[in-house]
């Protein structure tokens, strides 16, 4: 991608991703919809999933993926469509990126517009990683109550939305709808409904493979809008009808029962994703860096989860804190999330490790140097960019030292009835920060000698070798290594794995032979060690090394470093052995 001039490019074209706003808007718009090139298709994940508390442990278990709850993310940041609106991508890098694709499974993109499409960036960057991405269909209020009443009028009409909804996903190639209906039905016409989302459900799994269609808590069996917070007979006639239903969030432990029960009984109890809100309105514990404790019971009771607006963490705080703060707020999950691997076979996996953003763009280790037109000179300059569609492939974020030892969260005072409450210190502690939040005011307290001995990684904008980021090892301790990517990896003949790295002395630049790194390749068979076949200069610091193996399947991937210090991993690529030249 040129992002020289992506500025211009922008301004002169504006290609964007645009929601409908009404029915009217959609049938005109849907004849002259624009394509988009170079959308990537749904990656396939193997049938077995990990524990994602259990990326520390060597004998990891392989847990077949029926038999566990699934999580949804469902997105919601300030209306939608902000920088991630444009298709070509944007220059505004302090902007909002999801990057925990491999522990989630399906992501929602929503908004409050009537038909809401997902942008082209988050639909390559959840497919590419083997996730699911939803489209938002939201009707509210008396427009909305209008909408169906002519979309309810006549069984024509309802097959005619159907397919348009249908096409629509063809045509951008996402995995279907979020059903929100948030406005009353006529009695008469919840028949005619329930017939809608049957066939919509059916329409579109004989068009879109692997699509689904999720119902949301709040139009009952009588048309009444009644957020139940449960499965039950006031809104099973729309659950039965299609792939799941989104509980709202200020729900009970007997309504989670209520709802397990019901829902074995149709042998669909993980087709149940009960409502956590991170911005709290109602949800057990309070959402925010308390998320843990709702999850905790829902999981309790077998069920699946949707996460809403964990963008919280950088809406909420700021985009300053943001890359820190996220890591910390999915640390708090993981304990009841799951891994999925996504199927690379007969192809190559490479990444670069880009979170499709940056404050500087980086080719071969270089950042990029244009022409001034006006002097002819090339000068550097910072060309920070964020396109969605440019990220690659991000590690299992090992992070067990960000999970909190303690909390404490008082309740918020109230002045008197009709004033908002006082905002109160909340204090969590892991075993190296102290985090405080007096509302939306944030600040970490880094421990003495908090990392001491320990290995971590982190993500760094600062360095890269292709894009805006890379991956930093932070080693202590030489005798342990770094566990990055579940991946299923099938290739015809045996695997060569390249490794571009950079060691923290940046500015020399050459190779000392007792600084290199041990590749780790795991499958059935175990776990095997490799050392560089070859590691040769690759200018400004970085190293390539090239390592050959007997494997032809590789199921994990891992590093380790022979050095105390900080290393950068800038790529990684694993191929088929070349053969020799003859």
């Amino acid at each position: 991608m040129d992002i020289s001039n992506q500025s211009a490019t922008m301004q002169e074209n504006e290609r964007t991703v645009k929601p409908f706003k009404n029915l009217e808007e959609l049938y005109k718009r849907i004849s002259s919809l624009a394509s988009w090139q170079g959308v990537v298709n749904l990656r396939k994940s193997t049938d077995y999933v990990y524990s994602a508390d259990e990326t520390q442990i060597e004998n990891k278990k392989k847990i077949s993926k029926t038999s566990v709850p699934k999580t949804i993310v469902c997105h919601d940041l300030m209306g939608g469509y902000l920088e991630d609106r444009f298709i070509d991508g944007s220059n505004n890098h302090n902007s909002y990126h999801f990057y925990h694709w491999h522990i989630i499974d399906t992501f929602i993109y929503f908004s409050h517009h009537f038909v809401t499409i997902p942008p082209f960036g988050w639909i390559n960057a959840a497919h590419e990683h083997g996730v699911k991405i939803l489209g938002t269909l939201i009707t509210e209020n008396t427009e909305g109550k209008e909408n169906w009443d002519e979309i309810l009028k006549t069984r024509d009409n309802i097959v005619k939305f159907a397919d348009a909804l249908v096409f629509l996903a063809q045509f951008y190639k996402f995995d279907g709808w979020l059903l929100n209906v948030e406005n009353e039905i006529h009695q008469d016409d919840v028949g005619k409904l329930t017939f809608f989302v049957r066939y919509l459900t059916d329409t579109i799994h004989k068009r879109v493979e692997n699509s689904e269609i999720i119902w949301y808590d709040s139009v009952t069996e009588s048309g009444k809008l009644s957020w139940q917070n449960e499965l039950n007979e006031k809104n099973n006639c729309f659950f039965e009808r299609c792939d799941g239903i989104f509980l709202n969030y200020t729900w009970s432990d007997s309504g989670l029962i209520k709802s397990a029960i019901k829902a074995e009984k149709q042998n669909r109890l993980h087709d149940v994703y009960v409502g956590l809100d991170v911005w709290g309105r109602g949800c057990p514990g309070g959402g925010g860096f308390n998320s843990a404790h709702a999850l905790k019971r829902i999981r309790r009771q077998g069920l699946s989860v949707a996460i809403f607006a964990p963008a919280w963490t950088f809406e909420y705080f700021g985009p300053q804190t943001f890359p820190r703060i996220e890591n910390i707020f999915w640390a708090q999950l993981k304990e009841f999330l799951y891994i999925h691997v996504p199927v690379f076979r007969n192809e190559r996996f490479i990444t670069t490790l880009c979170r499709g953003a940056g404050d500087k763009y980086f080719e071969y280790g270089m950042q990029i140097r244009f022409e001034d037109p006006k002097t002819h000179t090339v000068v550097e300059r910072n060309n920070s960019f964020y396109n969605l569609a440019m990220q690659k492939h991000q590690t299992i974020s090992a992070c067990s030292h960000l999970k909190f030892i303690s909390s404490h969260m008082p309740l918020p005072l109230k002045m008197n009835e009709k004033s908002d409450p006082i905002p109160q210190e909340w204090r969590f502690e892991t075993a190296h920060e102290v985090i405080k939040t007096l509302g939306n005011k944030l600040t970490i307290e880094d421990k003495p000698e908090s990392y001491a001995g320990l290995n971590c990684q982190q993500f760094s904008y600062d360095v890269s070798y292709e894009g805006g980021g890379c991956l930093k090892l932070m080693t202590k301790n030489t005798k342990s290594f770094y566990r990055l990517f579940y991946v299923h990896i099938e290739l015809s003949r045996d695997i060569q794995v390249r490794v571009y790295y950079r060691n923290s002395d940046m500015t020399n630049h050459t190779h000392d032979s007792e600084k290199r790194l041990v590749l780790l390749l795991g499958n059935e068979s175990g776990v095997t060690s490799f050392l560089p076949r070859q590691t040769l200069e690759h200018g400004l610091g970085w190293h390539l090394s090239i390592f050959q193996t007997n494997m032809k399947i590789v199921e994990e991937i891992g590093l380790a470093v022979t050095h105390t210090g900080d290393c950068y991993i800038g790529k990684i690529v694993v191929e088929e052995m070349r053969r020799p030249m003859r």
